[in-house]
């Protein structure tokens, strides 16, 4: 004789929608299309690697290079909604920096998106939309304190100007965070090698953690997990475009 069992009702916590990227006929990223080095932003198009709605996404990776791990892991923990978006009022540039005409010739510029820091002001139709957007760059003011400048004026070589430069060694300067954002054929180009080539050793050697990599040839830019970098730049930004000026430039990380 035997016994029914009685059903055990299992309550477990809903699961978001998740789609392979090694199956990329599925989610084809033919919405917002993306011209490199084209002669204004919203020629260029915006860069979209939103995780939320894959229908979208024009570009490999994720915003914020190794840091998305700390994302995931705050979601993961329950403690941000997965679909938070970032609240970019204020956050156009402290500094006008560009357009310059690097920003439109495909081979130039390769590695950074020269309109990452004016997401809110020029994509802001697609932000309206609900489509999420990120800036690459941020740029503000600030003051450092430097200890060879210290040096240079205690020993006279260089005069404060109260303007700049200090009597107590603080200079001011313009910075400027950079994500990295790299447009797959022109790095190509830049390191003489094929394209395809790049992107096998580029997923080979992130150990397949990119698949797109290998199955979205007709997606170009790509934001690696690495690291961004930051640049402190001094006194007029006008001369950075002059090559009749000189420029202090303190190599950094």
């Amino acid at each position: 004789m035997s016994q029914e069992l009685p059903h055990k009702e299992h309550h477990r916590k809903p699961r978001r929608h998740i789609i392979l990227t090694s199956h990329p006929s599925s989610h084809r990223a033919t919405k917002i299309p993306l011209n490199w080095g084209a002669p204004t932003a919203r020629e260029r198009g915006p860069i979209v690697t939103s995780v939320t709605d894959y229908a979208v996404r024009n570009a490999i990776g994720a915003h914020a290079g190794s840091y998305a791990l700390y994302r995931a892991l705050a979601i993961s923990a329950g403690q941000l909604n997965p679909d938070h978006r970032p609240d970019l009022s204020n956050t156009t540039p402290a500094r006008s920096i560009g357009p310059f005409p690097s920003w439109t010739n495909p081979d130039s510029i390769v590695s950074l998106d020269p309109w990452g820091a004016l997401v809110a002001t020029e994509f802001k139709e697609y932000l309206a939309q609900g489509i999420d957007i990120r800036p690459t760059i941020a740029i503000t003011r600030a003051h450092i304190n430097m200890p060879e400048l210290s040096l240079a004026i205690s020993e006279g070589r260089l005069k404060a100007d109260n303007s700049i430069l200090f009597s107590n060694g603080d200079v001011v300067v313009t910075k400027a965070a950079i994500e990295p954002v790299w447009y797959l054929p022109g790095i190509a180009r830049r390191f003489g090698t094929d394209e395809s080539k790049l992107r096998q050793g580029l997923f080979e050697h992130t150990g397949g953690m990119f698949p797109e990599l290998i199955t979205r040839h007709d997606i170009d830019v790509f934001l690696p997990p690495i690291g961004s970098i930051t640049l402190y730049m001094f006194g007029d930004l006008a001369a950075i475009s002059d090559e009749s000026r000189e420029l202090a430039v303190r190599v950094h990380d």
